[in-house]
């Protein structure tokens, strides 16, 4: 008889869960039931979703300074089983809400210990998790929250199929981009543009929460809507949220500097733009943003206004410049191979749009041809583990992962 082999880090499918172990299910349905974890079980829930040798100590450091540091251990959601002398929570999702209306969701990893069953139990728990995290968490966050996301690591098939059996939609595949940086010699390689076509004007953007008829942030929202069309960075999010929340998101990564934040009009009109953010955490620069409409595409204007504003980083900590990218978006991973831009990591996005969530839904046009873009889903930093709270690195890219690891490193 063959057997089959087991996924890496779970238990194989013959192997029976813990018979005094008592898994709360739905009886009409007779799925996983999850569950707001009680404050009781939190340190139970923290052991979930860190991942470090000593968790019992990790976790009890993740529930004494979350308070501090932003995270809401209110916001979490487990599947709960029952030991031999005391519950215990075996899979948890944790919601962290952020800017721009989002909430970012971190997931348990499995784990090969017999009490938390065969690989199915334990895809099926987690994604019960998921589903009472992304219908809960928009009523009873603090903060409001139109769309949950979470990002899955390639390698990670049971993240993507519990997101998918939550009723979660596939975004795309994020490429994770870095270029090295040294305040020495760096600023050479790019110089400011001083010589554009003459249509074309760049400026920075003063104030992207200015929306009057002229401020400059409702400027930003129409170049922005305009790089949407076409575009082949995570077409799925298009229309998903308003444009003044996605410009709060963006605001939100790093150290938001208006001088960093540079809008290129062709004859006047708002027509691209390049966003960078500094990550002081993490001793880099994001790219949070690039993207041109069709009307400012096949002049090579995304590489010139990167060059632009690159040259113009004045910061002596930053030791890289990170961004990411659709790998379907193949002219944007063209241009930043050619700026000196490498891969260094991936995830697979998953978003959740609240039932509230009213935004007209612009359709993707099946042959797009965006010049350059990153993706708006938040990447994570050099050994981030997206599928969980349990990464040592310093992310800078995503407000709610950035909270979960200051407080574990306290």
């Amino acid at each position: 008889m063959t057997r089959t082999q087991p996924s890496p880090g779970l238990p194989s499918q013959d192997q029976s869960p813990d018979p005094v172990q008592n898994r709360h299910r739905n009886r009409d349905q007779d799925q996983p039931l999850a569950v707001r974890v009680p404050a009781s079980l939190r340190v139970s829930a923290a052991e979930r979703l860190v991942s470090v040798p000593n968790r019992r100590r990790a976790a009890e450091h993740l529930v004494a300074n979350a308070p501090d540091h932003g995270i809401d251990l209110d916001l979490l959601w487990g599947v709960l089983g029952q030991g031999p002398s005391a519950p215990y929570v075996r899979q948890v999702v944790m919601g962290v809400p952020s800017a721009g209306k989002t909430g970012m969701l971190f997931l348990s990893a499995p784990r090969p210990e017999r009490r938390f069953g065969p690989a199915p139990v334990q895809t099926a728990e987690l994604a019960a998790c998921l589903r009472a995290a992304v219908n809960e968490l928009p009523r009873v966050s603090p903060k409001p929250v139109s769309i949950s996301q979470a990002l899955i690591e390639p390698e990670h098939a049971w993240g993507g199929r519990a997101c998918r059996d939550a009723g979660m939609t596939w975004v795309g595949r994020l490429s994770f981009l870095r270029r090295r940086w040294s305040p020495a010699t760096n600023p050479s390689a790019f110089q400011p543009v001083s010589e554009w076509p003459a249509s074309v004007t760049v400026e920075t953007v003063t104030d992207p929460l200015d929306f009057a008829p002229d401020g400059s942030g409702t400027a930003l929202a129409h170049a922005l809507d305009g790089t949407y069309e076409d575009t082949r960075d995570c077409p799925e999010l298009c229309g998903l949220r308003p444009t003044r929340d996605v410009i709060a998101s963006h605001m939100a990564t790093g150290a938001f500097d208006p001088n960093r934040w540079w809008l290129l009009r062709v004859d006047g009109a708002a027509e691209g733009c390049c966003l960078l953010n500094h990550c002081p955490a993490s001793s880099s620069v994001e790219l949070v943003y690039l993207g041109l409409s069709p009307r400012a595409r096949g002049m090579g204007l995304g590489r010139r206004l990167l060059a632009h504003a690159l040259a113009h980083i004045d910061l002596n900590d930053v030791r890289e410049v990170t961004c990411a990218v659709d790998t379907r978006n193949e002219p944007a991973l063209k241009l930043y191979h050619a700026m000196g831009f490498r891969a260094f990591s991936a995830r697979i996005g998953f978003v959740h749009v609240s039932p509230t969530q009213i935004v007209e839904i612009k359709p993707a046009a099946p042959e797009p041809t965006r010049a350059a873009s990153v993706a708006e889903m938040k990447p994570p930093a050099p050994n981030t583990q997206s599928t969980g709270a349990s990464s040592s690195g310093q992310p800078g890219t995503s407000r709610g992962q950035e909270k979960v690891d200051d407080a574990k490193r306290l």
